[in-house]
């Protein structure tokens, strides 16, 4: 878990910084489905391209 809070927490420094406030929700989303597939497995993707998301 350690290692997911670092990741979040330089990716709310890098948007800061940058000013890149528009990505924050896109960024977000990548870092949840990333979350899931890496605990959960594979299937959480193939279930969102089969949901047609």
């Amino acid at each position: 878990m350690a290692k997911i809070w670092a990741i979040l927490k330089e990716m709310l420094y890098l948007i800061k910084k940058q000013k890149l406030y528009f990505l924050a929700p896109i960024l977000f989303v990548l870092a949840v489905l990333a979350f899931l597939v890496y605990y959960i497995g594979p299937s959480v993707v193939i279930s969102f391209i089969y949901a047609g998301i």
